[in-house]
Order: structure tokens, then C-alpha cells, then sequence
């Protein structure tokens, strides 16, 4: 996809983007997703080196880590930890884009490699080591949970749109396929997605139940 193709909002955010992975440097990788395609969502990434991903890929976290999480609020969910393949700390931020309208059109996600500051952490914990004289103050902590249906309705929407058909004309084959894709992206561990990916494929929830039984079945399959 050229840049002259993308919703407005994601075209203003790659410089952003750019901007942003130039000032923290090359331990810094900034990604910006179309949600409207989540299996080719990503449209730039900057310094790639730290998940090795490239542009044409899809979302990888954002189900997992960030709409499950009781933190996510505010469209963001900021410095939460990921690790990479290769076995890297990764502290994360990822803000969710929406249009004038309000609809959610992207995310922007920032990765830091955590590895460099982990020896300096280490060096800086040897040289300011003390004796605690008594135990730390309690910390309270609030944690706020926010509404994320819109957020799973456009991925929902936005995979069923890969298929160039509206729902009703989609295969059997089809809709199990797209149940498969959104049950490794996790979709179905967040409470009321069955009833939101059942309405937009316009089966019944206990059609979804028999999909989601029968992909799990394979999958279990191909573990043994």
C-alpha cells in the first residue's frame, strides 16, 4: 500500500513516527499499524532491529498484551514489557489512533530494546547498593478497565474485509479460517468477543463454540 492510500490520520503519524525513533536512537523501533487490515497492518516501521518485523506484517501484541491488560485506559497502555524471539526485554507503548469521528483507524507502538540499560542498571545497582534501615512505604495502586469492543470490533471487521466479500457470502471454509486467526490473536480470551465476531459474521454464537472447538482440536493435533 502507498502512503497516498492510507487513512489521513496514519499519513500524519509517520513522521511522527520517524521523529520519534530519531531522537531515542537505534535501540528505539517505532511501529504504526492499519487496523483496518490486521494481517498486514503494519504500513512503517523504524529501526526494525529490535523485533526484526518489516512492513506487510500483522499485529503480534496488541490482543495479548494490551486490551487484556486491566492497565489499558485512555487509548494507551504505556512501558509494559514484551520479549522478543531472540530472547530481548522489550519496554513497549502502544496508543491507539481513531479519525475526527472517533473510530479507531491505527496504533502506534514504541519498542524499546531494554538490553544496554540493563547492564548499566546492573553496574549503577552495584555502585548505589544500601542497608534498608525499614520496609518500604505501601504503594496503592488504581487500575482502571477500559472499554476495548470498538478496538475488537475493527479488527474483526477489518479481517473479514481482507476477503473482498461481505460475511453473508463467505464460505464455511471462510469464517473457520477467520476464527482460527482470531483465536491465535487471542480475541476470544476477552469477555463478549463470541457475540461480537458471531453479529459481524452473522452466525450464531454456538456456530462460533463448534468453529473454535474444531481449530483447537487441530491445533492440538499438530502439537502432539
Amino acid at each position: 500500500m502507498n502512503a497516498e492510500e492510507l487513512h489521513p490520520m496514519l499519513r500524519a503519524m509517520i513522521p511522527v513516527a520517524r521523529g520519534i525513533a530519531a531522537t531515542f536512537g537505534n535501540q528505539c523501533e517505532v511501529v504504526l499499524h492499519d487496523l483496518s487490515r490486521p494481517r498486514t497492518s503494519i504500513v512503517e516501521i523504524v529501526n526494525n532491529s529490535v523485533t526484526g518485523r518489516s512492513v506487510g506484517d500483522g499485529i503480534r501484541e496488541l490482543v495479548w498484551s494490551v486490551l487484556r491488560s486491566p492497565n489499558f485506559a485512555d487509548d494507551m497502555l504505556t512501558n509494559y514489557r514484551t520479549t522478543t524471539s531472540e530472547g530481548k526485554d522489550v519496554k513497549s507503548t502502544t496508543i491507539l489512533i481513531r479519525d475526527e469521528t472517533g473510530k479507531i483507524v491505527g496504533a502506534l507502538c514504541i519498542n524499546l530494546d531494554l538490553s544496554a540499560y540493563y547492564n548499566m542498571k546492573k553496574s549503577l545497582d552495584e555502585l548505589t547498593r544500601i542497608t534498608q534501615l525499614g520496609p518500604p512505604p505501601d504503594k496503592v495502586i488504581q487500575v482502571k478497565n477500559a472499554d476495548v469492543a470498538d478496538v475488537l470490533d475493527h479488527i474483526v471487521e477489518g479481517t473479514i474485509e481482507g476477503y473482498r466479500r461481505p460475511a453473508p457470502e463467505l464460505s464455511k471454509e471462510e469464517r473457520i479460517e477467520i476464527v482460527r486467526y482470531l483465536d491465535e490473536k487471542g480475541v476470544f480470551r476477552i469477555r463478549g468477543s463470541v457475540d461480537r465476531v458471531a453479529k459481524k459474521l452473522g452466525i450464531s454464537r454456538y456456530t462460533i463454540y463448534n468453529y473454535l472447538g474444531s481449530v483447537r482440536a487441530d491445533r492440538d493435533m499438530e502439537d502432539l
